[in-house]
């Protein structure tokens, strides 16, 4: 396993993170119990989940303690989706940190978060509040390292300055989604974050489902989540992303792997990328992303992928329902004096807006 520094922190983490959005149940304790282990096995020591995945914190804390290897690894966690109905209950306001903090602290069953990741941008709370709360958490020695999801280069800019200005901790990472079927995040995102010395950690290496190989061309899906969607029906499950599936397939079976390992190479592999973040709900997934690990591009095969899918362009416009569209909603809300609140209701989510983060 590769082990790599993140950002410009001294921290190093392995190339593949465990995800836990999916799998990670309470009826599911048992087979995520084994999924950590096995992970921790094959060498990752990245493990990244959130307060809004319904149980995953809680069955993710019982599994590392069961486990008893949690100093091994990096644990990730995520603030500021709807937790509740209150009014105080989700964004990066010092009142919701501290609490979810605490919050998370006990159903990991742990003493620190080695990075706490503001999940959703917040267009109601300025940057200098959110940050010294974090800042306070970092002193206190309950958060260690603090990072960044779903935020566009500006933003991260924005809080990079406040934190130099400020004293303040500062941003080490930031979480995106990324992926072959859109490469938009190498526009402005990756350049800023490697000019600034923040980490990449994309989430969705597979777009969903469609990187897996079961989602072909003028083909009904015979299961998946997408089974049962209409191409076209939107902008994520599209006629051109399903071609370039058909081109990439190719250059998948000549190399011997999967398309799904194809996908999480070449992911690995690019500019700016500290480690890939793969839902992993067996331990089948867990082997199949170690062994992409271990693929090596060559810069024809590379060049092929360009063709298929340019750099900096899409055929799924996965960037813009996990960026672009809450960004622009909540901070028009914020404009006109509202709550922000569009900004925290991306489609992906396992639960969806205020009903997120409830049992």
């Amino acid at each position: 396993m590769e082990y790599r520094q993140l950002g410009r922190s001294g921290l190093r983490v392995s190339k593949l993170c465990l995800g836990t959005m999916v799998g990670f149940r309470h009826e599911d304790q048992e087979s995520a119990n084994r999924v950590v282990s096995e992970t921790i096995d094959l060498g990752v020591n990245f493990i990244d989940t959130a307060d809004c995945y319904r149980e995953s914190e809680e069955v993710l804390g019982k599994a590392l303690k069961k486990d008893g290897r949690r100093d091994d690894i990096v644990l990730a966690t995520k603030f500021g989706w709807y937790m509740g109905e209150g009014t105080n209950d989700y964004g990066g306001s010092r009142y919701h940190i501290m609490s979810a903090c605490e919050e998370s602290l006990r159903k990991l069953q742990t003493d620190r978060i080695d990075l706490y990741i503001i999940h959703v941008v917040d267009p109601n709370t300025p940057w200098d509040e959110t940050l010294r709360a974090l800042d306070d958490l970092v002193r206190q020695g309950k958060v260690r390292y603090i990072g960044t999801s779903k935020h566009q280069a500006t933003l991260i800019l924005e809080a990079i300055h406040v934190s130099e200005k400020l004293a303040l901790e500062r941003f080490v990472s930031e979480q995106p989604p990324y992926n072959l079927l859109d490469r938009r995040p190498e526009n402005e995102l990756i350049p800023t974050c490697l000019r600034h010395g923040v980490g990449i950690t994309p989430f969705s290496p597979i777009a969903g489902g469609l990187l897996s190989g079961k989602y072909r061309l003028n083909q009904q899906a015979a299961e998946g989540r997408l089974a049962r969607r209409k191409v076209d029906g939107d902008q994520v499950f599209t006629t051109a992303a399903l071609a370039a599936v058909e081109k990439l397939i190719p250059i998948a079976e000549e190399k011997g792997i999967t398309l799904a390992e194809l996908s999480l190479a070449w992911l690995m592999q690019a500019p700016g990328v500290t480690a890939a973040i793969l839902g992993a709900r067996s331990v089948d997934y867990v082997r199949s992303g170690v062994k992409a690990c271990a693929v090596e591009l060559t810069e024809e095969e590379l060049a092929q992928i360009d063709e298929i899918v340019p750099p900096g362009t899409h055929v799924s416009n996965y960037y813009e329902m996990n960026v672009y569209r809450p960004f622009r909603m909540g901070f028009s809300s914020a404009a006109r004096g509202g709550s922000g609140a569009g900004a925290f209701i991306p489609d992906h989510a396992t639960g969806s807006g205020k009903d997120a983060g409830k049992k």
